[in-house]
Order: C-alpha cells, then sequence, then structure tokens
C-alpha cells in the first residue's frame, strides 16, 4: 500500500512540475502557443502551485482576451486552491476596466464582496463609475446579499436611491427600511406623488409598523396622489394617531368633499369617527366648518361624530347651542336639537334654553325636534301643560306628534286631568299614528267623570274611527259617560248607525235597557236592528238573546207587525233545537193578536211544527184572533185535510183543548175518514183525543158510516194465505 502511495505522490509531483515547466514556457510563447500551454497546465489547476503561477500569469499577461480566458479557467476550479485571496481580488480589481473580463470578473468579485470588504468597496466604486443598467443591477445584487449592512452600505443606498430604476430603487428602500435606518428626511423624501406606488405603499406599511408619522408628506399625498389606496393609507395613518392639527382637518374634508374615488371619501370622513382630539381649537374649528358647510351629507357626518363627546365636553355643547342660533341648514339644525335634546335630563339650563328657542323657532322640523326633546324631559310641575296644549294646535303635523307626547309625559294627577283631557280633539286629526292616538285615547279614558267636551269628542271619534282598539276605548267613554250622568250623554244616531251598519252592540246593553224611555223609537229601531242575523254574534257577546228584546219590547208594548212577524217567521223556521223559545215567541204573538198574518199563519204553524209548540198556547192565540169563527174556520182547515199525516195535527190540537165545545163533533167526523182508519199513528193519536174528549172510539168506530169497498170489508191475510 506505501508503495502505491508513494507512486502517486510521485506521479503528482512530476505532473506538477510539467505543468509549472509549462507555464514558464507561457510568457516566451505566442498566442496560439500560449493557448496550448495554458490548456495543458489547467487541468492541475487544483494545486495551489500551479494556481498561484496561473494568477501572476494572469496579472501579467496583456492581451485582455487571453486574459478573461485565463480568469474564467481559474474560476471554474472553485478557487478554494488560492492561497492568497487578496491578491487574487487585487487582479480581479485592476482587471474589471477590460470589457473582456468584466462579465467574468464581476461575479467572482461579488461572490468575495459578500465578506471582504475591500473587494466590496471597489465594486460599489466601480458601480458608480460606468452606467450600464445590466452591470449596475447585477452588482447591486451582490451588494444586497449581506444580511447586516455596514455604515459605508447604508451610504451607497441612500446615495444610489435616485440613481436607479424602479425595480432597483425597491430593493434599496426595503433593505434600508429592514436596517431600521429610514428617518423622518428619508420617509418623507419617499413619500411625494412621483415615487411609485409600490414604494410608497411599502414606506406607509412601515410608517405604521414603527409609528411614524410624516404629517407634511402624508398631507400632501392625501391632496395630490391619484392612487385610492395610497390616499385611504395616508388618512389611516394619520388617523390611527389623533387629528390635532385644524389644517389635517380641513384636508380630510376636503378629501372628503371632492375626491374622485368614493373610498377614499368614506375614509376621510369616517377618520374623523375615531380620531378626532377635541380640544377647544378643534371644537371651535369644527363649528366653523358646520356653520359654513353646504354638503348636507358632510355636515350630519361631523355632528353624528361630535354627538358622543357632548355629554362629557360642555364646551362642545354649547358651541353647537351657539351654531343653532345661525342661519345654518335646517336639517342639521334639527340633528342638533337632537342630540343637545338628550341632555336636557342633566342640563336644566339646557332645558330653559330650549323653551326660549321653541318660541324663536321658525322652522317646523326645529320646532318638532325641540318640542320632541321638551317632552321626553321630566319636569317636576305644571309649567309646561299649557305649553304642550298649544302645540297641539299647530298646523304642523310632526309639532302635533311632539305635543302628544308631552301630554304622555304628564303625571295623571288631580291637578293635571284637565290638561290631559282637553288634549282629546288632536285624537280626531286622521295623520296621527295610531300608537300615539291609542296611547293618547287610554289615557285620557282612564280619568274618571271626563267633561262632557271631552265625550262628546270620543262620540265623534267612535263615528268614523277604523281602528278597533280606539273604538274600543271610545266606547268604554261612552259607558262610563253613561253610567256617571245617565241618558243625556246617549248618542242614539250613533248607537243605531252602529246596530243597524256595523252590527256592533259593544256600549249599547244594558243602557238601552235603562233609558229605553228617554227615546223609545230609536231605542226600538236599535232593538229593531239586534233581530238582524247578521248582528247575532255582537247579540251573543253582549249576553243578549232575541227573547230577551222581545219580552222588553212586550212590557213597553212595542210589538208591532215587523216584530210579530219575526216571532212567527222564527216558529216556522226556527232550528229544532230551539224548541224552548217556542214558547216565548208565542207569547209574544199575543201582544199583538191583529197582525193580521197570523190568521194563516198559526194554521201552518200547527200543521208545520204541531208537535214542538205548546198547543194551549196556540188555541189561547186563536180564540184571540178568531173568536167565535174558530169553530167554522177549524172545520174548513179540517176538511181540507186528505192524509193521516196531514189530519194528525189537529187531532193533537183537539186532544190537548178536548174541553172546547166543539170537540165531540169533530172527533166524529174524523173517525169516518178511510185514511184516519187505516193508520196506525193516526188511530192512537184519535184515541187519545177521544179518551179526553170522554168518548168511546170502538162505539164510534161501529156506529160510523160504512166504509167504501177496499175498506171496510178488507181483511188481512187468513189461515188460507
Amino acid at each position: 500500500m506505501s508503495n502505491i502511495i508513494e507512486q502517486i505522490r510521485e506521479r503528482r509531483n512530476a505532473n506538477t512540475s510539467q505543468s509549472l515547466m509549462m507555464l514558464e514556457m507561457v510568457p516566451l510563447s505566442d498566442i496560439d502557443t500560449k493557448y496550448s500551454l495554458l490548456s495543458g497546465a489547467s487541468a492541475y489547476l487544483h494545486d495551489p502551485a500551479i494556481a498561484e503561477k496561473w494568477m501572476e500569469l494572469t496579472a501579467a499577461e496583456t492581451d485582455t482576451r487571453l486574459k478573461a480566458d485565463m480568469l474564467q479557467q481559474l474560476a471554474v476550479t472553485g478557487m478554494r486552491q488560492i492561497a492568497v485571496k487578496e491578491r487574487f481580488i487585487q487582479i480581479l480589481i485592476e482587471s474589471l476596466k477590460q470589457d473582456e473580463s468584466r462579465d467574468i470578473i464581476l461575479p467572482i468579485l461579488g461572490r468575495y464582496a459578500i465578506t471582504d470588504t475591500t473587494a466590496r468597496q471597489h465594486l460599489i466604486t466601480f458601480y458608480k463609475q460606468q452606467d450600464n443598467a445590466d452591470v449596475s443591477r447585477m452588482i447591486l445584487s451582490w451588494l444586497l446579499i449581506p444580511i447586516t449592512a455596514t455604515p459605508e452600505d447604508l451610504a451607497f443606498y441612500k446615495e444610489m436611491l435616485d440613481k436607479t430604476d424602479e425595480a432597483e430603487k425597491l430593493v434599496l428602500v426595503n433593505r434600508l427600511l429592514l436596517q431600521d435606518e429610514a428617518d423622518m428626511a428619508l420617509i418623507s423624501r419617499l413619500l411625494t406623488p412621483e415615487e411609485p406606488f409600490l414604494i410608497k405603499e411599502m414606506v406607509l406599511r412601515f410608517c405604521f409598523d414603527r409609528s411614524f408619522v410624516p404629517t407634511a408628506a402624508l398631507a400632501n399625498l392625501i391632496k395630490t396622489d391619484r392612487s385610492p389606496l395610497i390616499c385611504i393609507r395616508c388618512i389611516q395613518l394619520l388617523a390611527v394617531h389623533g387629528l390635532d392639527d385644524p389644517a389635517l382637518i380641513d384636508i380630510l374634508l376636503e378629501s372628503g368633499r371632492n375626491d374622485p374615488d368614493a373610498a377614499v371619501r368614506n375614509a376621510a370622513l369616517h377618520a374623523f369617527s375615531y380620531s378626532i382630539k377635541l380640544t377647544p381649537e378643534i371644537i371651535s374649528h369644527l363649528c366653523r366648518n358646520l356653520a359654513t358647510e353646504k354638503d348636507a351629507g358632510i355636515a350630519a357626518g361631523l355632528i353624528n361624530m361630535l354627538a358622543p363627546y357632548t355629554a362629557q365636553h360642555e364646551i362642545l355643547s354649547n358651541a353647537l347651542l351657539e351654531l343653532v342660533q345661525q342661519p345654518i341648514q335646517t336639517a342639521l339644525a334639527v340633528r342638533i336639537y337632537e342630540i343637545l335634546g338628550r341632555l336636557i335630563p342633566q342640563r336644566p339650563a339646557l332645558f330653559e334654553k330650549f323653551v326660549v328657542l321653541f318660541e324663536q323657532e321658525q322652522q317646523t322640523d326645529c320646532r318638532t325636534a325641540m318640542l320632541n326633546a321638551i317632552a321626553a324631559a321630566v319636569t317636576p310641575g305644571d309649567e309646561l301643560n299649557s305649553f304642550y296644549l298649544k302645540a297641539l294646535e299647530a298646523p304642523s303635523l310632526q309639532i302635533k306628534e311632539a305635543g302628544i307626547r308631552g301630554i304622555l309625559q304628564i303625571p295623571l294627577t288631580r291637578a293635571n286631568t284637565g290638561t290631559v283631557a282637553a288634549a282629546a280633539p288632536v285624537l280626531l286629526h286622521p295623520g296621527i299614528p295610531n300608537d300615539l292616538r291609542r296611547t293618547l285615547a287610554k289615557k285620557i279614558s282612564t280619568i274618571p267623570q271626563l267633561p262632557s267636551a271631552t265625550v262628546q269628542v270620543f262620540n265623534q271619534l267612535a263615528d268614523h274611527e277604523q281602528d278597533s282598539i280606539i273604538r274600543d276605548i271610545c266606547t268604554k267613554v261612552q259607558e262610563s259617560a253613561i253610567s256617571q250622568a245617565g241618558g243625556a250623554h246617549i248618542n242614539w244616531e250613533q248607537w243605531l248607525h252602529k246596530a243597524d251598519v256595523a252590527h256592533d252592540f259593544s256600549g249599547i246593553f244594558p243602557h238601552l235597557w235603562m233609558y229605553y224611555d228617554d227615546n223609545p223609537a230609536m231605542a226600538h229601531s236599535i232593538l229593531w236592528s239586534a233581530l238582524n242575523p247578521a248582528g247575532s254574534s255582537s247579540i251573543y257577546q253582549e249576553r243578549v238573546s232575541d227573547v230577551e228584546i222581545l219580552r222588553f219590547l212586550a212590557v213597553k208594548a212595542g210589538i208591532d207587525d215587523n216584530l210579530s212577524r219575526y216571532a212567527l217567521n222564527q216558529l216556522l223556521t226556527a232550528d229544532l233545537g230551539n224548541e224552548s223559545k217556542f214558547k216565548e215567541y208565542l207569547l209574544i204573538l199575543k201582544s199583538n193578536p191583529q197582525f193580521a198574518e197570523l190568521k194563516e199563519g198559526l194554521w201552518s204553524l200547527l200543521e208545520k211544527r204541531g208537535r214542538y209548540i205548546n198547543l194551549i198556547q196556540l188555541d189561547e192565540l186563536n180564540r184571540l184572533i178568531w173568536g167565535d169563527e174558530l169553530e167554522t174556520v177549524f172545520r174548513q182547515r179540517l176538511e181540507k185535510q186528505q192524509s193521516a199525516a196531514g189530519i194528525q195535527p189537529y187531532i193533537s190540537y183537539l186532544t190537548v183543548n178536548s174541553s172546547w165545545t166543539p170537540v165531540p163533533d169533530l172527533l166524529h167526523w174524523i173517525v169516518q175518514r178511510p185514511f184516519v182508519q187505516q193508520d196506525a199513528d193516526a188511530m192512537r193519536a184519535l184515541k187519545d183525543a177521544t179518551r179526553n174528549a170522554g168518548m168511546d172510539l170502538e162505539k164510534m168506530l161501529r156506529s160510523a158510516t160504512p166504509e167504501q169497498p177496499g175498506f171496510a170489508d178488507e181483511e188481512g191475510p187468513g189461515f188460507a194465505d
């Protein structure tokens, strides 16, 4: 093994010696021979001795092309065999002036420049001396590799900022920002409208991160830069650190008014909501702006922005109060009144000021806003009672509504009942929202013993009101007034309209029973309307039946032909589940026996519903109607019956009224009817009738006139069958 190693060493030494001899001959040879000799020795450039000699020849070579090739060949070996790098760097530096070797030297020198200060400094110097964009870009790429930059590097970066293109400048700025070498002056220098967008955005991000606020530069960008994103970033950066300069406020307001981009306008106006510093100077400045602001949206935005601070800053609320006394936009004044109105409970002086301003104000919207604020303030006394009543008389609907809110705030004490009751006429105004009208009507209705004028208002309201809740309140007021003052408060026409048209009987009963005699004609008409089937549901809800109405009118001698017709019709057509009422209807008919339709109607009633009515009552009614003619009429009706079913009601009539003189003769006639003898039901009914009359049915049958053929002699089935 040792022999092999020795042989290898000897061979290597021999190759090295041979290569050195070849390199010694290079200065003495022509160009072609030099290339041949160098080619043969290049295979052993990894040997430090060969590399050293190669560098010596490179330094002395005058042919720039050959020198470039020699440097290229040396660089290919990796340069690890170079013992004295400083010398090699010097050779590279001296060769930079040669155009042929520059593309080779620069990468090599750049690699050394990462760690070698001398190489780095020469690259910087060469960068400044040439103006080739590609060469500059390559050099800069090597100079930016070290993570930690020296003061010389940083100075170079700053010096070259304005001498490079956009891409290189972006890299240089990035390095300066990463090294925290961007002071306020440099940042302001980079935040100009002329700078590329990417550089401005990067610098603004750096400012956000480091809390740098170059106010002048930011303000200038907001005014002049056409990039919406840059403007928004500038606005946000200013806003994050607070707005305490009137000049900045003017810039943002101008941007909010006139910037062509909607996002920028929104950002400028939104900045006020979280960044304003309400110093006395700022408050005064904002109020001056509000007084002259032509854009209603911006003015409203400023007012809304100031609203949360009015409670903490009395100087602000006072400034706003002075502002509304100037000729400003109505909408702006209304908003200020709304904001300041919320402070009234904490500031009594503000309450008094509002009362005075209300009398002076001419704009309806402003008066409404002030009145709403005054109404929302709970005052211990009654000094505002007349104030609210006066507001109810205003022609403006909004002021009326505010006056109602004020009335609703008044405590319902004995002293205040007159004021609250006097507010009733406003309920007749159709434009007032229903919720307000309901609340006010309910409050008024709770007052005991309302004045007649107030009750009259509720009477008028009930005539045309569409809201069911308010109608119910009106009804309760009317009932209470009637209970307290009697029939003088009854509106008979209104009751008749409710009953006859609306079929609504709420509030009518039981007062109608009590005050019937005050106006019998109207009361009678109302009760007649109550019998209309369309009002049956409402009557049921009032727990009043048609029978009660008919009884009452019978006592009052008020049963006329219409009511008699109603009772007769009920007897003839009512559902059989109501048989219990039939007795009552017959009693009602007895109150008007002169009713002509009874003569035919009672016989129809007997024939159709004889099984369900009281036949004794029917007989009494017939006697009242017919008198001595009853027997004749009864015989006529009886003789018309040609069937057992048709004659049975008459048999029942005779059974119940067996004491009537013509009963025996009538029963004899009935027995002789063939169809009666052949019907079992008719014979059973006839048996009961003859027994009640004290007659022998068997004897009557035996003495009856012989039946026609086919009836009396006909026998039933016998054994032969």
